[in-house]
């Protein structure tokens, strides 16, 4: 039973992940888009919503950037107003913290059970030699006399 309930864990885990896309991310590097000019009065004019014929208050979206043209013949949903940029944007942060909140508790689960096997194997009787103490993070690790089975 536990095996089933720690596979639905990771189930939904990498389900999310993959809605998601880890877009924005925190922690994670920024990407980096270099534009070459010619001089540097061209670097002073540079426009960067109409050099990739953007809205300008589109230009922080790193993801699902669409161009001017595509506004104009599509209506794509949350691209316009502002307002449900904000709520999209709210909503992708909630997103983010229920997946962090479920990789955390598939951790401790995981922990969990190691410990939970760590005490079904030491009540067998067998010479064990404690080798590591049992913290918040991890089980106890024990080393067990080698026994041949017969």
């Amino acid at each position: 039973y536990r095996q089933e309930v720690e596979k639905t864990f990771k189930n939904k885990i990498e389900r999310m992940k993959g809605e998601l896309h880890l877009l924005d991310a925190e922690g994670k590097q920024r990407n980096k888009h270099t534009f070459f000019v010619d001089s540097k009065n061209e670097v002073e004019t540079f426009d960067l919503a109409n050099h990739l014929n953007v809205p300008p208050e589109l230009l922080d979206r790193v993801y699902n950037r669409p161009t001017l043209q595509t506004l104009e013949t599509k209506s794509i949903k949350g691209a316009v107003e502002p307002g449900s940029i904000k709520k999209l944007a709210r909503e992708r942060k909630h997103q983010y913290r229920i997946l962090s909140q479920r990789i955390d508790r598939e951790k401790k689960m995981f922990i969990i059970s190691q410990k939970i096997q760590t005490r079904k194997d030491l009540q067998e009787k067998t010479k064990k030699v404690k080798v590591k103490k049992e913290t918040a993070n991890s089980a106890a690790i024990y080393k067990f006399e080698s026994r041949r089975k017969r």
